[in-house]
């Protein structure tokens, strides 16, 4: 008995020594992870999301918070690792990195490597623990398709899925009464789905939200792909409170409410009084848009009820167009 009674106080010793092993000690702080921007942002591969998907994971399993951000394309990420301020970098394999006994490299996938210093040793040992693991889990290979082939609205087969947020579109559409595929096809216009997309006039994330916008409806991070497309929502759902009195139908409402969300909700509502002004119905936008073009020439503001001054809005005409036929496009392929 004092003999099974030993072998089992051992076994639980070696367990709990393991345990240590494959679960470092930290202090409870968030973890603080930088990824790099592949050089070929123009493919299709939405890698710098999957691996803000696989940190995220990673995290929750050294049950930490975390705090994760694009690394600037002149920012030495390396020495922040070094130094401390950066626990984790994520890149692409395309990059050179440096032959470096002060860092970790740790092969993460097919999208790159995660690298540690070497003075997080035990850390390095657990994350290629738990990226096996990951990698052999059963809905692995469903996460990593649909992060490495999004599907855009030209596809030609029918599809299970459009994207990898196709659960918060679901979440999200349904608070504005949307088809969750609407939405997708607002996302795919604006980013083609990809989280490190900003664009020239500084707007950000899936949803390219201005830092302003961002903030006015919640959203602290915009990389976040859940804060983005929640605040991106709401903006939606103010906007659309703002026409419902205009439009004829819901999706009247639907395009109005996009058009604003080019070209701001004050600019539509001068494209609405100009369009009434010269006598077409405002309760569809197709009737709004044809009065449009007229909006670009200096004699506008003469004696008409247009506030913002002259107004070009080809690109909020086809915006608008192509969402609609990307969302047509997507109910064909994603019933």
């Amino acid at each position: 008995m004092r003999a099974r009674t030993g072998l089992l106080a051992a076994a639980l010793c070696i367990l709990c020594v393991a345990g240590c092993i494959r679960k470092p000690r930290h202090d409870g702080t968030p973890l603080r992870c930088a990824i790099g921007i592949p050089s070929d942002v123009g493919g299709t591969e939405l890698r710098c999301g999957y691996n803000y998907e696989m940190l995220r994971r990673y995290a929750r399993a050294e049950n930490r918070g975390v705090s994760i951000r694009l690394a600037g394309k002149r920012e030495k990420v390396l020495d922040s690792l070094r130094h401390g301020a950066l626990d984790i970098v994520a890149m692409p394999y395309s990059d050179k990195l440096p032959d470096d006994t002060t860092l970790i490299w740790i092969p993460a996938d097919s999208c790159g490597v995660w690298i540690f210093s070497s003075g997080r040793a035990e850390e390095a040992d657990f994350a290629r623990e738990w990226l096996a693991a990951f990698a052999a889990d059963s809905g692995h290979d469903m996460l990593k398709n649909s992060f490495m082939n999004p599907i855009s609205p030209w596809f030609s087969d029918s599809t299970t899925y459009i994207s990898p947020y196709d659960s918060l579109l679901r979440v999200y559409a349904d608070t504005l009464g949307w088809d969750w595929r609407m939405l997708a096809a607002l996302i795919y216009q604006e980013s083609k789905f990809r989280i490190e997309v900003r664009s020239p006039r500084g707007a950000c994330g899936l949803m390219q939200l201005v830092p302003d916008t961002a903030r006015k409806f919640g959203c602290r991070d915009m990389l976040d792909p859940e804060e983005n497309i929640k605040a991106g929502v709401r903006m939606l759902a103010a906007v659309e409170n703002r026409f419902r009195k205009t439009a004829a139908n819901q999706t009247e409402l639907t395009k109005f409410a996009l058009a604003a969300y080019n070209a701001g909700a004050a600019r539509v509502q001068d494209c609405i009084n100009y369009a009434r002004h010269i006598g077409n119905d405002t309760s569809h936008w197709e009737d709004v848009a044809r009065a449009v073009p007229d909006m670009k020439h200096d004699s506008l503001t003469t004696d008409t009820p247009v506030k913002l001054g002259t107004f070009n809005g080809r690109e909020t005409i086809f915006f608008v167009r192509y969402i609609s036929v990307f969302y047509d496009r997507y109910t064909m392929i994603c019933p």
